[in-house]
């Protein structure tokens, strides 16, 4: 973090402000510092004046923080799991978005029930077939409603009391 309206994460910088001049100041700004510093942009790999964009799974606009469209598609898109593997692969998927998903521990708890280990000594394969009832074909669909519904998690606005 810079200054007030840039982000730098790894090799991306993100330029955020509330009016086009203040954005141009602060782009020039930034490659001003960047100058300076003798590090160069590359051109084609950059971004300018844009309203939203898709930045590690997260679509961020003025809007908001929104759920990559593409990863949405992709749990609308997921079968049933069978095996223990499956699952464990569709709740850490989902589980990355539960922020967006009132709930989330609440809805998902019949699914994550299923990973828990029996109490029998030998250990349970990843390929091993889930007990899958009616009652987590349910669960997992209301996962998959909560996504479809994309909710958005809105800025903070400063001017009203943080609870």
């Amino acid at each position: 973090h810079l200054c007030r309206g840039v982000l730098v994460y790894l090799d991306d910088i993100l330029i955020f402000s509330e009016t086009m001049e203040e954005h141009v100041n602060l782009v020039c700004q930034v490659l001003q510092k960047l100058l300076a510093a003798k590090l160069y942009v590359k051109l084609p790999k950059c971004e300018f004046h844009k309203e939203s964009l898709d930045y590690l799974g997260y679509r961020i606009s003025s809007r908001g923080i929104e759920m990559d469209p593409r990863k949405v598609k992709a749990v609308l898109d997921w079968q049933p799991p069978r095996t223990r593997k499956q699952l464990q692969s569709f709740l850490g998927f989902a589980n990355f978005y539960r922020q967006f998903i009132p709930s989330f521990a609440e809805v998902a708890l019949l699914l994550t029930e299923l990973l828990k280990t029996s109490p029998s000594p030998s250990k349970p394969k990843p390929s091993q077939p889930l007990a899958w009832t009616m009652d987590c074909q349910r669960a997992f669909e209301t996962l998959k409603r909560l996504f479809a519904a994309e909710p958005i998690l809105q800025h903070p606005d400063p001017t009203k009391p943080f609870v």
